[in-house]
This record gives C-alpha cells, sequence and structure tokens, in this order.
C-alpha cells in the first residue's frame, strides 16, 4: 500500500491547514484559477476549544481508511461498509516535534505536522507518546474522547477473535480535521478502517487404514484453502500445525500446492525434523520461497502419514481425535476434528456342555468378510489354557462409525472336540471402539465326540488301560492253545 493511500484522511486534512498556514506567512498556494473556485481553507486562527475525539469504525473489507472525518449515515453506504468487528484493539500515540506535542491550534504546528509520515513518526525529530489503548464494541465502534489539539498515530494492535489476514496499516489523524465540504473543522473525527477477513474453511480428513491392526498406516490429509488479501498485502505467514494424539507415530509428511508437491527444505520445512516422532506436534511452515508461491493459487495441503500405536484408556480409548489449525498473517482457522476409531477383539473358546469351560488348542483365522481373505498381520489365533484369545486392536471405522463385523474361521478344534465344518466353522464377532477393557468377549462352543477315547492324561488311567490289554491278549492265547491241543488229539 503506498503512502498516500495509507492515509487518506490525514494527507487531505495536512495538506490544507498546511496551505492555510504558508498563506498566512504570504506564500503563494496553488493557480489563480483554483483560488477563484475553491473555498478558501480554515485557518488555524478559527480553531475554538481545546480538545476534540477520534471516532474508529471498524469493519471488514477491503483495507483502508474509508471516509472524509465525518460520520456516514446514508443507508447504502452504511450498508458497504461491511461487517463491524468487536474486539480490534488500537493503540493511540500523539506525535511530538522535538519533544514537545504538536500543537494544531498554531500555524507552527500544521508546519510541523506537515513533514510526518507514519514512517518517520518515531524518528528523530519526531517521536511518538502513548495517549490510550482503546477496543472495539457494538459493531465495531471506539471512541477516544477529550484529546488536545494535534496528530495522532492509530495503530491496529490486536484482531481480538477476529481472523484478520490483511490488517489496516497505522494512519495519522489530526484533531481536529478540515471539513473539506465547507472548509471548516471537525472536532469530532470519525475514521473507517477497514480489514481483510480470513474467511477460509479448512478440513482434515482421515483415510481407511493401510491395515486392521494396531501397528497399520493411516493418513490424515489437512486442506488449506488459501485466502485473499487486501490489496497490496502478501503473505507473511502461512504454518499449518497438527498436534497429534499420542498414540500416533509421525512416519512421514507430503505437502503439496494445487497438486504440485512442494519440496521440502526449500519451499517449507517440516518440525519434528526426525522421524519417526511419536505423539508429533507437527508444524509445516512455508518459507518465503514457498509463500511467493500462493497467489492465485487455492490450496495447501498437507497429508500426514501416522502409525496407531495402541487404543488407550478411558472414555477416548481406541477413538483417536485430531484437529489441525492454519496460520495465516497470524489469522487462525481451525479444522473441524478428524477421528479413526479402533477396539479390541476377546473369543473364548468353551465346551458345548459346560460353557465355562475353557478349551485350549483350538485354532482360527481373522477375516474381515465370511469367506473372504485373511486379515493381515494377524496369522493363526489359538485359544490359551483359559480358552481366551485376544486382538489387542482392530480398525471399526472413522467419525462416527464405532463398531465393525468380522467373521473367524475354526481351523483346528481341541483335542477331544469336534471341528465344524461348512457354515458352522464360521463365527461373526462385532468390535466396538474402546479401550481393552471394554472388549465384549464372545464365546465359541465346541462338542465332544461321543465315542471313546483314549485318556489325555494321568498316569492311573493309562496303567489301567494297559492292564486291560494284556488281560485281552492273554485271553487270546489261552483259546489258541486249546484249539491247538484240539487239534492234535483229533490226529492221534
Amino acid at each position: 500500500m503506498t503512502r498516500s493511500a495509507r492515509r487518506p484522511l490525514a494527507r487531505r486534512a495536512l495538506a490544507a491547514a498546511g496551505a492555510a498556514a504558508l498563506a498566512l506567512l504570504g506564500t503563494a498556494i496553488g493557480s489563480s484559477a483554483a483560488q477563484a473556485t475553491d473555498p478558501p481553507p480554515p485557518s488555524p486562527a478559527n480553531i475554538t476549544g481545546t480538545t476534540g475525539s477520534i471516532v474508529i469504525h471498524k469493519h471488514a473489507g477491503d483495507p483502508g481508511a474509508a471516509g472524509d472525518g465525518k460520520v456516514i449515515t446514508d443507508p447504502t453506504k452504511v450498508t458497504e461498509l461491511g461487517q463491524g468487528l468487536d474486539g480490534v484493539e488500537f493503540s493511540v500515540q500523539r506525535v511530538s516535534h522535538l519533544g514537545v506535542p504538536i500543537d494544531l491550534k498554531t500555524a507552527e504546528g500544521w508546519d510541523y505536522a506537515e513533514d510526518v509520515t507514519v514512517d518517520n513518526a518515531s524518528t528523530a525529530p519526531y517521536s511518538l507518546t502513548d495517549v490510550e489503548t482503546v477496543t472495539t464494541e457494538g459493531g465495531g465502534l471506539a471512541t477516544v474522547d477529550e484529546l488536545p489539539y494535534g496528530l495522532y498515530l492509530i495503530s491496529e494492535t490486536s484482531p481480538g477473535s477476529n481472523p484478520i489476514v490483511s490488517p489496516v496499516e497505522p494512519m495519522l489523524v489530526s484533531v481536529p480535521y478540515q471539513d473539506e465540504t465547507n472548509s471548516t473543522w471537525l472536532y469530532e473525527v470519525h475514521v473507517y478502517p477497514k480489514n481483510k477477513l480470513n474467511e477460509t474453511n479448512p478440513e482434515k480428513t482421515v483415510a481407511e487404514p493401510g491395515g486392521l491392526v494396531l501397528g497399520s498406516t493411516v493418513e490424515w490429509t489437512v486442506t488449506a484453502p488459501i485466502p485473499e488479501l487486501g490489496a497490496g498485502d502478501t503473505y507473511r505467514k502461512f504454518v499449518i500445525t497438527d498436534q497429534l494424539d499420542p498414540r500416533l507415530t509421525l512416519t512421514g509428511a507430503i505437502v503439496s500446492l494445487d497438486g504440485v508437491e512442494l519440496d521440502p527444505g526449500t519451499d517449507y520445512t517440516l518440525s519434528p525434523d526426525t522421524l519417526p516422532a511419536e505423539g508429533a506436534n507437527v508444524a509445516v511452515t512455508l518459507t518465503a520461497a514457498g509463500r511467493a508461491q500462493l497467489m492465485d493459487k487455492s490450496n495447501v495441503v498437507v497429508k500426514l502419514t501416522t502409525t496407531v500405536t495402541s487404543l488407550g484408556e478411558g472414555n477416548t480409548g481406541g477413538k483417536i481425535s485430531n484437529t489441525a489449525a492454519v496460520n495465516v498473517n497470524d489469522s487462525v482457522r481451525e479444522t473441524d476434528p478428524a477421528q479413526t476409531n479402533w477396539g479390541p477383539l476377546k473369543i473364548m473358546k468353551v465346551s458345548a456342555t459346560a460353557k465355562s469351560q475353557g478349551l485350549q488348542g483350538a485354532e482360527f483365522t481373522l477375516h474381515e468378510t465370511k469367506g473372504g481373505p485373511e486379515v493381515d498381520g494377524v496369522g493363526t489365533l489359538t485359544s490359551n489354557a483359559a480358552g481366551v484369545i485376544v486382538v489387542d486392536g482392530l480398525w471399526v471405522g472413522n467419525g462416527a462409525t464405532l463398531t465393525k463385523s468380522y467373521w473367524v474361521q475354526e481351523t483346528k478344534a481341541p483335542a477331544g472336540y469336534v471341528l465344524p465344518t461348512g457354515d458352522g466353522a464360521w463365527t461373526e464377532v462385532v468390535v466396538s471402539a474402546g479401550p481393552a477393557a471394554s472388549v465384549v468377549v464372545k464365546s465359541i462352543a465346541n462338542t465332544q465326540y461321543d465315542g471313546p477315547m483314549l485318556p489325555l492324561t494321568g498316569a492311573a488311567g493309562t496303567t489301567a488301560f494297559m492292564a486291560g490289554g494284556m488281560a485281552l491278549v492273554a485271553i487270546a492265547g489261552g483259546a489258541a492253545l486249546a484249539a491247538s491241543r484240539r487239534k492234535r488229539g483229533s490226529v492221534k
């Protein structure tokens, strides 16, 4: 923004008043035609009273200081002003010359004021003295009363909660101010600084995982629309941040601008710079080279690759949610949260006739659908001595989806029990998002064989069986001996 554009109110007032002061000293101003048609500028000698006021009207729009020092009452122009912004903070500072506040009741004061600019107002021979800090309210209004007649620098110091992406630059305002319509003095000066708002809505999404078990890869995407700036403004800051959940480990990041990948180190920096990083506070900061490419572009997209390491505990166990933020020129916009959901699976293998009896040695495979391929990374599930099978964590969905059906197929029954066949070997299990403590146990029963079985363990049982076997052998041997004797007797 040019110097003349930054301070239209002040320079018009100062130019007119300076002309008046020079006229009082006998210096010719302007052409004879201009003097014949323009009303004479007001003279400092005509200033009455000792104090005035500045009324700040803060609105959204292209930055500038619209207005002519008077309050805008025309309904059409009021509508054109845009949204009034509450909560914006301004500092008011008085300009001094050689340590003495400039007095605009005198021609000498106007002479000093004529050479003041926003850029040199704090540089010798000029200096600034703090007067007051005000905050807009009631539709973007802030009033500074009882200001001694002088020259004031008005600076926006805080946007409050407003996402201001192009703030108004500091402006010089004189009190009093020339009313150009009738060449009189305005003692209540109205200024209308505008700001360009960042009204973009960044988004964060999460993809389906690369696998269905803990340790699988999950990709998060942050899409940051590039806000429009005010005329002459530049992208001074563009940072995307994302505090990852402690259950996530960052393994990689890709940054692109309208589909074209940016160069790490040249166009942006990534923090942390050492991967993998558990529960990382991620910051993607565009460098000057990266920001220079933003004009007339649409979106910056950041893809973060993570792995899920655990379910966690408590109410959020298994529900992993994250929100990202985009900071453009200190205006911050947040995404809605994106969430990936995981839960535990527990199967109890029991006897059909004694449901409390856990059976060891049953083997299963895990599938996403009945008859479908096995879930990668699981392998064979075998019941332990208590008949229990546990899968620490399985993906159940994203967002509001908190349950998912899986299928297990029994491939080997416990010793002494019948292995189901066909559809009977398949069992549907429903996994719900939550910590390990919230698992719902799925019981799967097996039927024992009906026929006689060898004893599985125990010396007593084995001994009895062997004794019975020996007795049978002895009986068989005796019968054979008797038959042989009968045969010999018949031969005689």
